[in-house]
């Protein structure tokens, strides 16, 4: 017995270390066969509803409903082969279904998970993803956050000394509370209180959107310009601030943020949404002044590990760059909301103006604009080219949309709906070429036409047409797109934003239908069978470590990662997987999506 004993604990301690040591071998895939994906938690009554069953056993499909422990068949239909990129999959299409219950799809002998209809199914959702930012709160968080009090000392102001510069949110899986990113993800959470009216918000959600403002008023210079600081060092003690600005990006979103926050208080405290206005304005007048520095943003310091990406991600903005201009028209737009300047409107105008002149012309028919900018005014780079915190179509389209309802009878108006329209056809194009329905964020022009590499490869470019350069005697170029690039559910789930709008004005129901699935692939359908969203649906995948600080980051409810890939679910790569980091960018505008999806298909 003794004997049996130890041989069986040889083997259970062995076993594991010839795992370990059995070379270089790749690890199962991660995608998903023999299951039916649809959203984990379900649509509201008058969303779009789609499934995707990557080897269905035959074409047909029905949904049944579950009832008093019964199920009964609701609806049949027919599956579409669905599209030639990405991984494969056959879609199978229930929008028409709408009445509350507790559903299945069935197809042969396979069947989803249950799942709800109900206008309330993003309720819960909603509620944890906003908890999400009170437990990411740095500072005096009063016992709020999950870490306690922290960085009560922030920051020293090099050259000066100390400086209060406590507050603001952990970003990220890490102590960085970066000027350009926080406040995306800010936006997010504003939106959804201007939106929602829960009825747990016994004003908590002004309490955060206040919490934002609050370290976004102290990043403010007295010349209206704003501190930096890239955090150094990363741990638990006071970090460096610099006089310098951050990327331009960070200062018109402080202006949109502050002037759209000064509206929500209006009528809840008056003397704070006039200190919100305030500080919007003193922005905004900096950034059209010329006590602006020209040139491109410089990182005033270098973190030590893995940032080289500061040095060169904002050089697609500058002076009259499509990016630049884009990030204007709404900073301007929030701020005459609440002032009722109208010389804010016009100056939106202008800035649209020049913005179009960048958009490219369908080639053979200049007249006819296409779904994508030039970066600048000279050279042939495309607004959308691949960096990690490029410029997407959503980032142009959404401005657009914003000018088209400020100012519906404007002479340019057409043109800006002929712009937005362009875009949404561009990305409803895409979304036919995969059975997931999403949306391709970046473009760039190649010398040489991109040949369709292994299935589901990505990001991988895919073809899409000719470009005729604008430098004197260009040749006619290659134009491809990528999918899954980078931190991409930020840019998915804000092309959903623009394609609600662009539903709106176009009249086009499928631009509503890819928005649904843009929150529908963040929700777990999609070939991982994952959610990205802590706490809601199934199978997410562990949140990045990555060894710069302890204790780590924890396990956040609501926290969004940033973007699902293969490689999210290699066990060689846990503790230390760039996609799996939890990100303020994502988590707020699948909150914003989420409430707008509620709203809107709701009813």
């Amino acid at each position: 017995m003794m004997k049996h004993t130890l041989t069986l604990l040889t083997a259970l301690l062995i076993a594991p270390l010839a795992a370990l040591h059995a070379g270089d071998a790749k690890p199962p895939s991660p995608v998903k066969t023999g299951v039916i994906l649809v959203n984990h938690v379900g649509f509201p009554p008058n969303a779009a509803k789609h499934c995707v069953i990557p080897d269905p056993p035959e074409k047909e499909f029905t949904v049944h409903q579950l009832k008093d422990t019964k199920f009964t068949q609701a609806f049949a239909g027919t599956l579409t082969e669905g599209g030639k990129e990405l991984e494969p999959g056959w879609v199978g299409d229930f929008t028409a279904l709408k009445e509350d219950g507790i559903y299945q799809v069935r197809c042969g002998a396979l069947k989803s998970r249950c799942f709800t209809i109900h206008a309330g199914v993003y309720d819960v959702p909603m509620r944890v993803v906003f908890n999400y930012f009170t437990l990411a709160r740095c500072g005096d968080t009063s016992g709020k956050s999950c870490t306690g009090p922290c960085h009560l000392d922030d920051g020293n102001l090099v050259g000066v000394g100390h400086r209060d510069f406590s507050g603001g949110y952990h970003q990220s899986c890490d102590l960085r509370k970066w000027a350009f990113g926080e406040v995306k993800g800010l936006m997010g959470v504003l939106n959804f209180g201007q939106i929602q009216t829960p009825h747990w918000d016994k004003g908590i959600v002004a309490e955060e959107v206040r919490w934002g403002c609050d370290y976004y008023q102290k990043l403010v210079r007295d010349d209206g310009g704003m501190f930096d600081s890239v955090f150094i060092p990363i741990h638990w003690g006071p970090r460096d601030y610099y006089a310098s600005d951050p990327p331009e990006t960070a200062l018109w979103d402080n202006v949109r943020y502050q002037a759209q926050a000064a509206a929500y208080f209006q009528t809840r405290d008056a003397a704070y949404a006039a200190k919100c206005r305030q500080t919007a304005e003193r922005v905004w007048r900096y950034m059209t002044s010329d006590k602006r520095p020209a040139g491109l943003y410089q990182p005033p310091a270098m973190p030590p590990l893995g940032h080289e990406f500061l040095k060169t991600a904002w050089n697609a903005f500058y002076k009259d760059s499509a990016g630049g201009l884009a990030y204007r028209i709404s900073a301007a737009l929030a701020l005459r909301d609440v002032t009722r300047d109208e010389s804010l409107l016009e100056d939106a105008a202008r800035s649209a103006a020049k913005l179009l002149a960048l958009q490219v012309a369908v080639e053979n028919a200049p007249a006819q604009p296409s779904g994508v900018f030039w970066e600048g005014p000279e050279g042939d780079a495309l607004a959308f080219a691949p960096r990690l915190f490029k410029l997407s179509q959503e980032n142009i389209g959404l401005p657009l949309c914003e000018l088209i309802r400020a100012a519906p009878q404007h002479p340019d108006a057409d043109r800006w709906r002929g712009s937005v329209r362009a875009m949404a056809e561009r990305y409803c194009g895409i979304a036919r070429r995969n059975p997931w329905g999403l949306v391709a964020t970046s473009f760039d022009v190649r010398e040489k036409p991109v040949a369709p590499g292994p299935r589901g490869a990505s990001p991988f470019a895919y073809p899409d047409g000719t470009i005729r350069g604008r430098v004197r005697g260009a040749a006619e170029k290659s134009l491809a797109y990528q999918y899954r690039k980078g931190g991409y559910h930020y840019h998915n789930l804000l092309a959903g934003l623009f394609l609600n709008r662009a539903g709106d004005i176009t009249g086009n129901p499928e631009c509503r239908a890819i928005a649904q699935r843009q929150l529908d692939w963040v929700m777990g359908c999609n070939p991982f069978d994952a959610s990205a969203i802590e706490g809601v649906g199934y199978n997410q995948p562990l949140r990045g470590l990555f060894g710069e600080f302890f204790p780590p980051t924890p396990q956040i409810p609501g926290a969004v990662i940033v973007g699902l890939q293969p490689m999210s679910f290699d066990p060689q790569q846990y503790g230390n997987c760039g996609p799996n980091e939890y990100d303020m960018p994502q988590s707020g505008t699948a909150l914003w999506l989420m409430a707008e999806q509620a709203k809107r298909q709701g009813k």
